[in-house]
């Protein structure tokens, strides 16, 4: 006869199953409830080192940052230099003599060079003061290689001043009679300067300038301005020339150099403002 079993112990056996089954489903529960907690994302979290590291990327490190402002600052200063450096304008408080030359070109303070290309052949830039002592204030010359391929040599805007002159002197100039052109009246920051067209010619090179004077503040005010070229043809191509160069316009070029005169501007010395002062 089989042997039945005993109801009380089969009843324990099937309830310390289940209290196991229900302690390790919790254990489970547990561990999975502190794993999700640790994986959840936040700001200290591998997910969000994860996201701060994708910003990261997508901005450039505080050095590169600097790095660049510094750089665009740079940039700007030199355009600012650069647009100083050609603007070219000239003043000078001791004859109260301000003025901006065309952008491109050379603006020389005082005497000029020994080595300045002046009129070539035909000699220095002149000051025309009919008496010595005039001062030459500035000159304005092309950079080197305008005009390539023509017979241009040279052109110049210039001013100078004579301290102690007389009216009468100052309405005078050392033009030779034979150079001299017809006369020339220009109105400069509402002074009335007064001079003449001037032409010379020699060894294959010409030149053709207008010189003014005019009287205030105790002294005699020149402007001056010219064109030098070579040869002495009409401003057309000259077939005959055999290194086949272009003639310029010389008058159209003086025409280009009188535009400064609408920025000249002429004001009391300055001994004189801090004598009135």
């Amino acid at each position: 006869m089989t042997k039945q079993p005993d109801p009380a112990s089969v009843k324990t056996v099937s309830l310390d199953s289940a209290y196991v089954a229900i302690t390790c489903a919790a254990l489970l529960y547990a561990v999975a409830w502190v794993m999700g907690c640790s994986t959840a994302p936040s700001h200290n979290s591998a997910g969000g080192r994860k996201l701060a590291s994708s910003q990261q990327l997508n901005r450039p490190p505080d050095g590169e940052k600097a790095l660049t402002a510094i750089s665009g600052r740079k940039l700007t200063l030199e355009k600012m230099a650069q647009r100083a450096a050609t603007s070219l304008q000239f003043s000078n408080e001791e004859y109260g003599v301000t003025f901006d030359a065309p952008k491109g070109y050379v603006l020389r303070a005082g005497e000029l060079p020994g080595m300045d290309r002046g009129l070539g052949y035909l000699g220095a830039i002149p000051m025309h003061f009919a008496e010595p002592g005039g001062i030459r204030l500035a000159t304005v010359e092309p950079p080197q290689g305008l005009h390539l391929g023509t017979n241009f040599v040279n052109e110049f805007f210039t001013v100078s001043a004579h301290y102690g002159s007389t009216e009468a002197v100052c309405a005078d100039f050392n033009i030779p009679v034979e150079s001299r052109g017809t006369p020339v009246t220009r109105a400069v920051d509402g002074i009335n300067f007064r001079g003449f067209a001037e032409y010379s010619a020699a060894s294959m090179h010409e030149y053709n300038g207008i010189y003014l004077h005019a009287f205030t503040n105790e002294t005699c005010y020149e402007i001056g301005y010219g064109v030098a070229t070579a040869g002495s043809s009409p401003s057309v191509t000259d077939t005959s020339n055999p290194t086949n160069l272009r003639n310029i316009n010389a008058e159209n070029q003086l025409h280009k150099l009188e535009r400064i005169l609408e920025n000249v501007h002429i004001n009391p010395p300055d001994f004189e403002r801090n004598t009135a002062d």
